[in-house]
């Protein structure tokens, strides 16, 4: 990628996506082609591997102008920015599945990032973040109902002109009744993995009601466990619930559906590809984001998504 693509033809191809001043335009993209070059975040870093003719802390006051006036409006320019993409892309499969994942990333102390993203392949392309700061919104903010229903929202419309198959992924931190019901109200699917301790209630073979926890539900040998139609938590939400086997893992999953049990495992297994491919080039095997100490956090993320982007191909369309 280095060796074959400069600024000029990235800037150029940039213009296709991004209505941009000249300035902005081309701060982005030196800013973008050096982070991939310096392999960091870091501003400091980032202005090293920069080939303009200027003295480093004359860059590093320009890039950080730019990061304080961008960090205003990069969420909704990533939004639009997405959403163009995804317009020009169609599932190449005729049963017109799409797998959207969603989890959080917690760096050390500094930070926590949501993170949607849609499976191509083993890669993840992202599709919606929000970033929060540490510690106190470490453990509210990205588990605020309405903020993930609005990411879900988003990701679904996306698709939305066309017939997909759409199944959003998540481990057990996210397995809300609020979430699972909105999933299925807006006529999506999920495979969600369930916490322990949660109640169920249903039938067994017999008709002999019961009620216990999910981590009570005993795994078979050979083959997942498949339970239609269980109410699950107090609230009696009416959903399935598949339990892998002992030979897949030492620690059962126990995952909500209200897709195709019989795919429930292999469903919720290609959550670990998409989303966690991007996390691994976010941290200390990519653009060490956890380095960083700037205030700006949504626009350095932003930054570095688009780099995962140019690195997988996205932003050279034709």
């Amino acid at each position: 990628m280095k060796a074959y693509y400069n600024h000029q033809i990235i800037s150029s191809n940039f213009k296709k996506f991004f209505s941009l001043s000249k300035p902005l335009l081309n701060n982005l993209v030196i800013i973008i082609t050096s982070m991939i070059s310096a392999e960091s975040v870091v501003t400091s870093d980032i202005a090293r591997k920069t080939y303009l003719p200027f003295h480093l802390e004359s860059l590093e006051r320009r890039f950080r102008r730019f990061f304080n006036y961008f960090s205003s409006f990069a969420y909704s320019f990533y939004s639009s920015f997405i959403s163009f993409v995804i317009s020009k892309y169609s599932v190449k499969h005729s049963d017109n599945k799409v797998y959207i994942s969603f989890d959080h990333m917690a760096c050390k102390d500094k930070f926590t990032v949501l993170l949607f993203s849609l499976r191509i392949g083993k890669q993840g392309i992202p599709l919606w973040f929000r970033c929060f700061k540490n510690p106190a919104s470490l453990h509210s903010s990205p588990y605020n109902i309405d903020l993930i229903k609005s990411g879900i929202a988003f990701c679904a419309n996306l698709f939305s002109q066309r017939n997909y198959h759409i199944t959003f992924l998540a481990d057990r931190w996210f397995s809300f009744v609020d979430i699972l019901s909105f999933i299925e109200n807006i006529g999506c699917f999920y495979c969600i993995r369930s916490k322990g301790f949660y109640k169920v209630f249903y039938h067994d073979s017999n008709a002999t009601p019961i009620f216990k926890n999910v981590r009570d539900i005993s795994p078979l040998k050979n083959r997942s466990r498949v339970l239609k139609d269980v109410f699950f938590t107090r609230r009696q939400f009416k959903t399935n619930i598949v339990v892998s086997n002992y030979s897949n893992t030492d620690n059962p999953w126990y995952l909500l559906t209200n897709n195709d049990t019989s795919r429930a495992i292999r469903n919720y297994s290609y959550r670990f590809g998409s989303i966690e491919s991007i996390f691994k080039s976010q941290k200390s095997n990519g653009f060490r984001l956890e380095s960083t100490n700037t205030k700006k956090l949504n626009i350095l993320f932003l930054c570095s998504l688009l780099c995962v982007l140019l690195l997988f191909g996205l932003l050279l369309l034709a």
